[in-house]
């Protein structure tokens, strides 16, 4: 990991209390939080490898549940994070731990569903960087982040790694996106999806319901 990307002794006291909360509260997995902390650091160096000289001003995190990876990235670059999340009581929880965290004057929380944010004229195509972990398939998570990332930018999707074949029709989707590069670090395997330069349609991306009924890609 470049120092570009690392927590200092305070930085990591404070994400192991408010991530192991997370984590008492059911809204993030099990396991040690160092590994989850590894992992959400491991986005940001993802987007490097793809995009070395972005220093992204805003970023949004789909599906931000227990904070990971979004408040980890909140606190080490100087982007502002927006962390969207359908369920309240995940939204309320997120808001309060930006506050413990000292980053909540660069987070915006939004309990509304990804999709809809997307189409929101104040959010669409305004983020350098969308990242996304545990949120949904190739299909939805790509769909739901291309009406959030700007042209040119960067998407960052968590990937199991014994999967190598999810993204293969991914540029033949009419999202502008073209193909996704896997990247494996110590932390964690990615998925990185560069948005090319065209428009994305205004149906784009379509109702959540619209999106199980006729994925544009995969199952």
């Amino acid at each position: 990991m470049t120092d570009r990307f690392e927590l200092d002794g305070d930085q990591i006291q404070s994400m192991l209390e408010v991530l192991g909360d997370a984590q008492s509260l059911g809204f993030l997995g099990q396991g040690p939080v160092e590994r989850h902390i590894d992992h959400a650091l491991g986005f940001a160096e993802a987007w490097s490898d793809a995009r070395p000289v972005l220093a992204p001003a805003r970023i949004a995190d789909l599906g931000s549940g227990g904070g990971v990876p979004g408040l980890v990235l909140a606190v080490v670059t100087e982007a502002h994070l927006l962390l969207i999340d359908g369920k309240s009581k995940r939204t309320d929880w997120l808001a309060e731990a930006a506050w413990r965290l000292g980053v909540q004057s660069r987070v915006t929380v939004l309990n509304r569903p990804a999709e809809e944010v997307g189409q929101d004229p104040e959010w669409r195509g305004t983020c350098d960087v969308v990242v996304a972990r545990s949120f949904a398939g190739p299909a939805p998570t790509a769909e739901c982040a291309a009406g959030l990332v700007q042209r040119g930018g960067v998407v960052v999707v968590s990937e199991p790694p014994e999967v190598t074949d999810r993204w293969n029709a991914l540029a033949a989707a009419p999202l502008g996106f073209g193909p996704a590069l896997l990247v494996d670090l110590p932390g964690g395997h990615y998925a990185v999806l560069i948005a090319r330069d065209e428009p994305l349609e205004s149906r784009f991306p379509r109702t959540w319901a619209a999106q199980k009924k006729r994925p544009l890609f995969g199952l």
